[in-house]
């Protein structure tokens, strides 16, 4: 890795061609904040550029993967900064999509709102027996907006997706594992040993090969890959709507007073 990134809330550990890089908030659940996005951008720039990095495993810190997005950011946000913001949640969740290399969420704990997009958006996810995944944007008014309407849809299909969404549900990892969306589900505190053992695994084949594959799998799966697509326009553009009602105004506020939300339809 280059010794030029400035990073405070990401940490990156390199070996065997696979790079570990942890979200560093423990104490936020690792809440992901605009510092954070722009770090993990930086990551992945300095990761696609390196050729000797041939897998990636993203976990997190203490006892969660991602709470989701910084919630008091956006009780101050205006709609301009607000737009900009899940605009560059969305990309990077597209860029992990994307990127020519396999990447493994290794999800130990929490992965909620933004936390689940950003697993969503990994090739794979290893999680731990612990772990509690789920999309709770509706309890602040609002809808995921990092892409995850539209790939938990490509592993549940309608009408699950909609149930799960709608009513804030969380996922078990069992439940995750049976539905498609985990890969495997480990005692917790393996899951990290055997997601970076995955990665050396693949890290260690022919790349080119590994590029070409998650592009031809991808293509076949649209909704899984990338943010291109008009549901994903559609999405970004409902969240942001939803931002400037009264109810996502009151979600928010709410959330940050920590009390019980009055929505009131407006």
């Amino acid at each position: 890795m280059s010794t030029s990134l400035d990073l405070q809330l990401i940490t990156v550990g390199t070996a065997d061609g696979v790079a570990i890089v942890t979200l560093g908030r423990p104490e936020k659940y690792n809440a992901l904040n605009s510092a954070m996005i722009d770090q993990l951008h930086r990551v992945l720039d300095d990761i696609a550029e390196n050729s000797s990095i041939r897998a990636i495993v993203l976990t997190g810190s203490g006892k969660a993967f991602a709470a989701g997005a910084d919630i008091a950011q956006y009780e101050q946000a205006t709609a301009a900064e607000f737009a900009d913001f899940t605009t560059r949640c969305n990309t990077l969740c597209s860029r992990i999509a994307a990127v020519g290399k396999p990447v493994i969420a290794a999800v130990n704990g929490i992965a909620l709102g933004g936390g689940f997009e950003l697993a969503l958006a990994c090739d794979f996810i290893v999680a731990a027996d612990t772990a509690s995944l789920g999309l709770p944007e509706i309890s602040l008014g609002l809808l995921p907006g990092w892409g995850g309407t539209q790939r938990l849809t490509a592993h549940l299909g309608a009408s699950r997706a909609k149930a799960l969404i709608m009513t804030a549900g969380r996922l078990t990892a069992a439940e995750a594992r049976d539905a498609g969306i985990v890969l495997e589900v480990h005692p917790a505190g393996k899951e990290l040993e055997r997601a970076r053992e995955i990665a050396a695994d693949i890290a260690g084949r022919a790349p080119l090969a590994i590029a070409a594959i998650k592009r031809a799998v991808d293509y076949a799966d649209g909704a899984v890959a990338g943010n291109t697509g008009p549901g994903f326009t559609l999405e970004q553009s409902l969240l942001r709507e939803l931002f400037a009602t009264d109810d996502g105004k009151e979600g928010i506020l709410a959330f940050v007073e920590k009390r019980a939300p009055r929505f009131t339809g407006r």
